[in-house]
């Protein structure tokens, strides 16, 4: 698919991996629409993308606000006259602890953020996307495929949106939808830092945790932001897989990912396979 003329919507794009990916594909030619929440981020966005002589459409979206995802979908469509591709990667709030730590209001707190927010994203654009064979891009993560120590909530979101689109793939191909799930590891943006885990869930975590130690060693090891995917690796790996004629269902952002879910995922770390197997299951029906 060829930038030229081509509108693009990417949410979460006022910071970390989404404002990457949202000048990048600036600069390549997109109608860039790109979302966030917080309008500092937002007029800071903007400034950047002046100094850079690039212009994007930026809206205001809280990906929680179902009706407001509708709304603003609906208002791109009627304002560019078509939508052909959306990136859907808002949303990556961590709650760093286990099962026995993290409260159930916590669980629902990153659920809703991590799943239910980007689910709502990719209901409202499908039609569009169906309508102009578009291209579909959902981040998750590579805790989406295995989980970690200290990620039971994070893993669990991002499980049912790896869920999720995988089971949708195969069923929207049929409408010319090209489906592609980015799974990085560790990235270097302001969500790494150890500070950002205590602002996530105010009053949610349980003090007195019975796992000191690993608890204090993964902060560090999160916070270490030198041994993670530069940010800036992610725009040029995006527009990458917007432009391939058969991309592939999973796209890991490092060899790290790769590496991590080796173990489960053996010789199908792109997804062709389960996702031809699936081809094949609903082509049952034909």
């Amino acid at each position: 698919m060829s930038s030229d003329n081509k509108v693009l919507i990417v949410t979460g794009a006022t910071s970390g991996m989404g404002r990457t990916i949202a000048l990048d594909a600036a600069a390549a030619g997109y109608a860039l629409v790109a979302t966030g929440r917080d309008p500092e981020r937002m007029a800071q966005l903007s400034t950047d993308a002046a100094q850079r002589d690039l212009e994007l459409d930026i809206r205001y979206l809280d990906i929680t606000d179902h009706t407001g995802v509708q709304t603003l979908v609906r208002q791109v469509a009627e304002k560019y006259g078509h939508i052909d591709a959306v990136v859907s990667q808002a949303g990556g709030i961590f709650a760093l602890g286990t099962a026995e730590q993290i409260t159930m209001e916590g669980f629902r707190y990153v659920m809703e953020r991590n799943f239910f927010g980007n689910l709502a994203v990719i209901k409202a654009v499908l039609p569009h996307l169906r309508a102009g064979k578009g291209r579909l891009v959902v981040t998750t993560s590579a805790n989406g495929l295995v989980g970690a120590p200290f990620n039971d909530a994070y893993a669990a979101s991002k499980f049912a949106l790896e869920g999720a689109v995988e089971s949708l793939a195969p069923a929207v191909a049929r409408y010319g939808v090209k489906t592609t799930i980015v799974e990085p590891g560790p990235v270097a943006t302001d969500v790494m830092a150890p500070r950002r885990f205590e602002k996530l869930l105010p009053n949610e975590h349980i003090d007195d945790s019975p796992y000191p130690e690993p608890w204090e060693l993964l902060s560090r090891i999160i916070g270490n932001t030198g041994a993670v995917q530069p940010v800036e690796e992610i725009g040029p790996q995006i527009l990458d897989l917007l432009t391939q004629d058969d991309p592939p269902l999973r796209f890991q952002t490092a060899p790290w990912a790769s590496e991590f879910v080796a173990p489960k995922m053996g010789a199908d770390l792109d997804g062709r396979k389960v996702n031809a197997a699936n081809e094949a299951y609903i082509a049952l029906g034909d």
